[in-house]
């Protein structure tokens, strides 16, 4: 395929101050065995984009462990394959990006020399499932500057506040575009996914950089939404923004729902690939009780597990009970421990005897290396 893919790794790490105090939004783990790089990724892999530059910004250690060569997404290659960005001072820039524009600008050097013709916008928060060669082929149709992935649905005042939303005229031609509004009802809400031609952002960069613009949101999409020809490309599938503690919450227990799961991770579009490890089998032992939830390798069962999704290396002790909870890699619920509505970061060890109880409306945190 004809094209680059850009993939930001967290644009908005400050809304996700739980999950990603010690790491990027790229790098949270989901569904068991995944992390949400592996969204955007296969994506690209799966349309046929071979060239990939990772852009990332903070804490950003596990992801490039996870990463590694791009050898899991057939991305480790002479020619193409996945380049991890870190960030890094240049000319006037110094520090941390500040927004989608300030990262290009700093790799705007990878991009000339890129050969591409087309170049696809990718951010890490959001789970979805698209062949991009659909979308570029509308832009090429309508003769578009830049053609965003959208999809129709019902918001609230809660989710709004982190979401771009468009307005299309019959043709499909953005002629409104509000950046993180606060409202609610049905609307045309953007997946952070953008295509365009490399030329031409290559002078959006330029551009940007003459102006000292930084926001991609704001700057461009929303500041010149009249000037230039802005499309939507419709996507009717599922899909997640993972933006809150509360809505990966929510979200994680969505993939309990067979329907749901096989959406994601059985469609026409291909596999999501992802990082493996050689673990072994789970180990469910005599009383052992479990219902409805996703359970990856590695774990061993001795209690009861319902609705719940558990990450590799999981130990359940005897009697212990987890409801409605997501228990993330190496994670210790000890005997006679009761917990429902809980998240567990990594090697979180709840000791013998504890009872913790959230709220689906409200789970309750536990962070890395703590023992309660």
């Amino acid at each position: 395929m004809n094209a680059l893919g850009i993939i930001f790794s967290d644009m908005r790490d400050w809304s996700m101050t739980e999950l990603a105090s010690h790491r990027s939004v790229a790098a949270i783990p989901f569904g068991g065995r995944y992390r949400l790089i592996d969204f955007p990724l296969s994506n690209m892999v799966n349309s046929g984009i071979n060239k990939v530059y990772l852009i990332t910004s903070s804490n950003y250690r596990s992801l490039m462990e996870h990463v590694g060569s791009g050898k899991d997404w057939d991305l480790s290659r002479k020619n193409g394959g996945i380049l991890t960005i870190p960030p890094y001072s240049a000319g006037e820039n110094h520090g941390l990006y500040q927004g989608r524009l300030d990262a290009l600008k700093r790799v705007l050097d990878y991009i000339k020399s890129s050969k591409e013709s087309y170049v696809v916008l990718s951010d890490s928060d959001m789970i979805y499932d698209i062949n991009y060669n659909k979308v570029i082929k509308y832009h090429e149709e309508k003769n578009s500057d830049i053609t965003a992935v959208y999809i129709k649905t019902d918001i609230n005042k809660s989710d709004s506040i982190h979401k771009i939303l468009y307005e299309f005229d019959e043709d499909g031609r953005a002629d409104d575009i509000l950046v993180y509004p606060v409202t609610n009802g049905n609307y045309n809400i953007g997946l952070n996914t953008w295509v365009m031609n490399k030329e031409f952002l290559e002078s959006l960069i330029y551009d940007a950089i003459a102006r000292n613009y930084k926001d991609f949101s704001f700057d461009v999409l929303s500041a010149r939404v009249h000037s230039l020809r802005i499309y939507g490309y419709e996507y009717s599938g599922f899909f997640a923004h993972i933006d809150s503690l509360q809505s990966y919450y929510e979200n994680s227990m969505k993939l309990l729902n067979m329907d749901t799961l096989k959406s994601i991770f059985y469609s026409n579009t291909g596999p999501i690939y992802t990082k493996t490890k050689d673990s072994a089998p789970t180990k469910y032992c005599k009383d052992a009780i479990i219902k409805n939830s996703l359970i990856a390798n590695g774990c061993i069962i001795e209690g009861t597990v319902e609705n719940s999704i558990l990450f590799r290396d999981v130990k359940v002790g005897k009697n212990a009970v987890v409801k409605n909870s997501i228990i993330m890699q190496h994670g210790r619920i000890s005997d006679n421990a009761n917990i429902n509505s809980i998240i567990t970061d990594t090697y979180a060890f709840v000791n013998k005897d504890r009872v913790l109880l959230g709220y689906s409306n409200c789970p309750f945190f536990i962070k890395k290396n703590s023992v309660v």
